[in-house]
Parts: C-alpha cells; structure tokens; sequence
C-alpha cells in the first residue's frame, strides 16, 4: 500500500534463512544446471508468503549486511511482485481440493453465462480474460478506489 507498515502486515522484513513474525520466509536456492550464469557474485532467493498475507502489488528491496557495514539496494520497480489467494494451498482460505473445480473456477478462461428473469432464462458463451494483460491491475484498482485496506486483503 501507500504507508507499508510492519505491524499492518504490509510492510514485511524477512530475514534469510529464518520465519519472519508473520510467516514469510527467504531461503537461498541454488542456480538451476543449464541455467544462465550470472555475472559476478549472485544470490538466488525463495520467498514464501503465509496464506494470509494480504494480495496486491509488492515492492522487493535487499538489504546486505557484511562486516564492513549495510548496503540497500535502490528500489527498481522491475522488482515488483503481485500476491494473490492460492487455491492449490490447503492452508488458504480459498483453497479447492478437487483439480476439477481447480480447473473450472480458476484456470477456465471461456464458459457460458446466464441471464434474464426467473421465467425466461437465456446463456451465451463468454470469454472471462482473468488472465489478459491489465486485468489483474484494474482488479486491484478497484479495491483501491473501493477504499478496502490493504492489511485487509488477506
């Protein structure tokens, strides 16, 4: 959100290799064979979010520590990252243990739709482009102009 903070769950500092307070978590993951090496010393990281963090856009910064001192990386929005529900983790609120209504609620993208009054009822095919681009941004739009909180999307 606008303010990140700690104690709203919006602002989050996880530590590498241990559970932060709210459940995050940052463990290094070794470079895949075949993968494009990088230049010069690299770090791969896995971050793991709880099941109730709350979705929307967020922002990663580093902070390394040595022995000579403390170094931020500047924020780069290219670091950017979107956290929705997961309905494949059996922790999440929104989870659906069966892969057919997986496939159905969330990963369809065209079906049929129906309309009209109790007494005449009419349906048509539609496409529901949850996945097209913009549509996860204009989603989290709303909400913004919705005025939901952000501590409250989790």
């Amino acid at each position: 959100g606008p303010n990140p903070q700690v104690a709203k769950g919006t602002h989050v500092l996880i530590p590498l290799g241990e559970t932060s307070a709210t459940g995050w978590t940052a463990e290094e993951e070794e470079i895949e064979e075949g993968a494009e090496q990088p230049r010069g010393p690299a770090l791969n990281l896995c971050l793991t979010a709880p099941p109730n963090a709350p979705i929307g856009r967020y922002s990663l910064s580093i902070k390394t520590r040595t022995r000579v001192g403390e170094y931020a990386a500047p924020f780069d929005a290219a670091n950017d990252f979107f956290l929705l529900f997961n309905p494949w983790c059996p922790d999440d609120d929104v989870y659906m243990e069966k892969t057919s209504d997986l496939n159905e609620y969330v990963l369809n993208e065209t079906g049929r739709i129906f309309y009209g009054t109790e007494d005449q009822i009419a349906e048509r095919s539609w496409n529901y482009g949850q996945f097209d681009a913009g549509v996860l941004e204009a989603c989290l739009y709303i909400l913004d102009r919705r005025g939901m909180p952000h501590s409250a999307r989790g």
